[in-house]
């Protein structure tokens, strides 16, 4: 199933794939989320560990959230020319590799760069689960469905920093 065509898949999603696509969706945004989140906490680890300042690990933190920003922003302009469900595949995979790279990092340099393309792809990411959602669900359903994807956002900034503190 592709999800390029809006108005025939919308028509055919039943409740309980709809819910499906919704759930995976908002596990989307929230790894995305949680990936920012995580950093927070580890600050001091993380200055002990690379020998770097507070405005380096603070570098580190807005790195993140400035590509993801950027990347988002100018993802809007071409997710139309891609298939939905193909795109969202490759950004996650790529995503996961760019948070991987990140638990990797054996210098300052490299986790910067790991953070940096997994902002850019987490950015692309949120902005596609909007996308498809407006493209999946229908205009009487859309509030609801928003709804369930941007609690995932909410979910992950709550269990991010506790869930850092715990692994540092």
């Amino acid at each position: 199933m592709s999800i390029q065509s809006p108005s025939a898949l919308s028509r055919s999603l039943s409740p309980k794939r709809e819910l499906w696509l919704l759930l995976t969706l908002a596990g989307i945004q929230f790894t995305h989320i949680l990936d920012f989140m995580i950093m927070m906490p580890l600050g001091p680890q993380f200055t002990q560990i690379f020998a770097i300042t507070d405005a380096q690990f603070g570098m580190l933190v807005s790195a993140y959230t400035l590509a993801a920003g950027v990347s988002g922003l100018l993802a809007a302009t071409y997710l139309d020319k891609f298939d939905r469900k193909k795109l969202l595949l490759a950004l996650y995979v790529l995503f996961g590799l760019a948070t991987l790279a990140c638990g990797l990092a054996p210098t300052y340099d490299s986790l910067m760069l790991a953070r940096v393309l997994a902002g850019i792809f987490g950015g692309v990411l949120s902005a596609l689960s909007q996308t498809i959602i407006a493209d999946v669900i229908p205009f009487e359903r859309r509030g609801r469905a928003m709804g369930i994807v941007m609690t995932s956002f909410s979910v992950s900034t709550v269990a991010g920093v506790p869930l850092g503190l715990f692994l540092a």
